[in-house]
């Protein structure tokens, strides 16, 4: 990617990302049978079909327009991996995408079959992911898995006299792939609502109806629960903070402002902050810690002490030399940063 390259605000393209043909494995599936809910709610998009990785952007206005499955990519612009992608689509020189499904419903049905086409029809299936790929199936690519991620083949058409061993074979490997679609159902569901009782717009005595309505309808839920406001840290607990962690000595009276107003931006963020700081008890004990080393070291020439040195010797002088000599603080630590950084040390 070349530096100078100045990128938009929002890196998106679209794509027809599969259509009613037969692909390069001669099966073929109904654009009009697949299932977009569970995917909408998570629409990530994968590099590779490689769900153990991050998403590299996420799926945008997906539709089904005739017989396409149409869709707009948008690249995450923070990440420098996207970015490379986002240049290689737009220069040309990648173009496909493809996606993942799980078979619910198929047909060797003669109406359905077109030409070289070896396999049943997928009638109906349930999205699950859609990548950008080096080199797809062909134009409507597609990846054809089980719910545990696994390769889902599918059977050769044959004759009559197997057709109906063939059915009763496909009737069962669909029940159990129902049953797995049915527990994934359950766990997205109790994701949703764990992830909106953490953001405490949830209500305990709402989660179980939640649940059940986020199994029905998951987009609906979650466009609901989004919608919901967050509950506003009020200006007595903001003053209460600050107050607490000034009585004990962690802030000064010039910071106290400062913490204010970060905490009315962020609450729990400055909250944690503050509590991480140590109050003037424990000053008064790290004073009193250097007093009673300075007897035991006095002796000891500290013209060539390092950082580590203080750190490991002396602590609580390396403390009060950061609030008394902050300019002698600082030359030490940017030496010992450098030191580290060239032995790769982190």
């Amino acid at each position: 990617m070349s530096k100078e390259r100045e990128l938009p605000e929002v890196l998106e393209m679209p794509f027809v990302i599969c259509d009613n043909s037969v692909n390069r494995y001669s099966w073929r599936l109904l654009v009009g049978g697949i299932d977009l809910k569970g995917f909408k709610m998570n629409p990530v998009c994968c590099y590779q079909h490689n769900t153990y990785t991050v998403a590299v952007g996420k799926w945008k206005d997906l539709k089904i327009v005739g017989e396409e499955l149409h869709g707009i990519v948008e690249f995450d612009r923070n990440d420098e991996e996207s970015v490379k992608l986002y240049w290689k689509y737009k220069d040309g020189f990648m173009s496909a995408v493809s996606l993942n499904i799980i078979a619910l419903e198929t047909s060797e049905d003669k109406k359905l079959l077109l030409p070289g086409q070896k396999y049943p029809t997928v009638t109906k299936c349930e999205l699950l992911e859609i990548s950008l790929v080096t080199i797809p199936g062909q134009k409507n690519a597609v990846k054809l898995s089980t719910p545990e991620g696994g390769e889902y083949k599918l059977n050769l058409i044959t004759n009559k006299s197997k057709k109906m061993e063939s059915e009763n074979n496909q009737g069962q490997e669909t029940i159990q792939l129902r049953e797995q679609l049915e527990k994934q159902k359950k766990l997205n569901a109790e994701n949703l609502i764990a992830l909106h009782v953490n953001r405490g717009v949830v209500a305990q005595e709402e989660i179980e109806p939640l649940k059940k309505l986020a199994m029905q309808d998951g987009e609906s839920v979650s466009a609901m629960l989004n919608a919901r406001k967050e509950p506003a840290k009020s200006d007595d607990s903001v003053e209460n903070l600050i107050k607490l962690h000034f009585e004990r000595g962690a802030i000064t009276e010039q910071e106290k402002s400062i913490y204010a107003l970060s905490a009315e931006k962020d609450f729990d963020a400055t909250k944690k902050v503050l509590e991480a700081k140590p109050g003037k008890e424990v000053v008064e004990q790290l004073n009193l810690g250097a007093s009673t080393l300075g007897s035991n070291t006095a002796s000891e020439d500290r013209k060539d002490w390092t950082y580590l040195d203080y750190f490991k010797k002396d602590p609580a002088a390396l403390q009060k030399m950061e609030r008394e000599n902050p300019e002698a603080f600082k030359k030490l630590e940017l030496s010992f940063a450098e030191n580290a950084k060239s032995e790769g040390i982190i």
